[in-house]
């Protein structure tokens, strides 16, 4: 660790040390792990949080640190926490081992399965951690009952159309969700079909691949609805405008924090979807 990070851990110490001795202080990075804590009634203790949580209103004027996968901790260290709750995909080991070299107990959540099981789970985890386990509980019961009602909305569909995520916009490269993301079990447990078959995670997909893919539908982030040129940035995708989607313009994008990871907003994110690819289905997504 740098002699600076250090200059930085000691003053933060002095500064939030009577506080954190009674009252931790969170860094979250992940907002699947912030909608649990906030859900748990703990809003106020935290102190830091990871960029993609502006739908959570109870954060609002919390500090920010932006960027994917940050690999820096000196920004985090200087917000003075005492724990660290942070989604495996979004941080690096070294910046980990920094956090903890300065004092700061870090519970990294792996994020690299793509199974609703988890969520349970992790309410389970930081219902502990927070000493919140009866709301713990609670949440969690709530979750399962959210998505049994959902998959049920879901089993009235009499069609199965193909569909993918793009991911664009906002200065990032252009993305589509591969068959072992969350974002590919979402569109499958929303009765469609994933069609990125042998692309794993996020990657860019060729034209040739997109058009043999076919999507009837293309779910896109909030961003990839900006025109360019007059035309969605997603549907600059390589052959994404020459699909079925792109030739109808079945296109669309869900609220902010649905698509962010598996967490308490899946279950609407999977009957939002079901709402705009079953035109049998009946019934407004929550």
């Amino acid at each position: 660790m740098t002699r600076l990070m250090l200059l930085i851990a000691g003053l933060c110490t002095f500064a939030f040390g009577a506080q954190a001795a009674s009252k931790d202080r969170y860094l979250i990075i992940g907002s699947y792990l912030a909608e649990i804590v906030v859900a748990l009634g703990e809003a106020d203790q935290i102190v830091g949080i990871g960029g993609g949580m502006d739908h959570i209103g109870e954060l609002e004027g919390v500090p920010t640190i932006r960027g994917f996968r940050n690999t820096s901790a000196e920004p985090m260290l200087s917000l003075g926490p005492t724990v660290a709750l942070m989604a495996g995909r979004q941080t690096r080991p070294e910046v980990v081992e920094q956090l903890e070299g300065a004092g700061v107990t870090v519970h990294v959540f792996p994020d690299d399965v793509a199974s609703l099981d988890v969520v349970p789970e992790r309410i389970g985890r930081i219902g502990a951690l927070l000493g919140r386990e009866k709301e713990a509980a609670v949440l969690a019961a709530r979750f399962e009952a959210e998505l049994e009602a959902a998959l049920a909305f879901v089993a009235g569909a009499k069609t199965r159309p193909r569909g993918l995520f793009i991911l664009s916009g906002g200065g990032r490269p252009t993305l589509v969700a591969g068959e072992d993301s969350h974002i590919a079990l979402l569109i499958e447990l929303a009765g469609a079909k994933n069609v990125t078959d042998g692309i794993t995670y996020f990657k860019p997909m060729s034209q040739e691949a997109m058009l043999k893919a076919a999507p009837d539908f293309i779910l896109v982030n909030k961003e990839g609805l900006e025109l360019s040129g007059g035309v969605p940035v997603a549907l600059k995708a390589p052959g994404a405008a020459l699909t079925p989607a792109g030739q109808s313009g079945t296109y669309f994008a869900l609220p902010s924090g649905y698509l962010t990871g598996l967490g308490l907003n899946s279950p609407k994110a999977i009957r939002a979807i079901a709402e705009r690819v079953h035109p049998d289905l009946d019934g407004k997504a929550e």
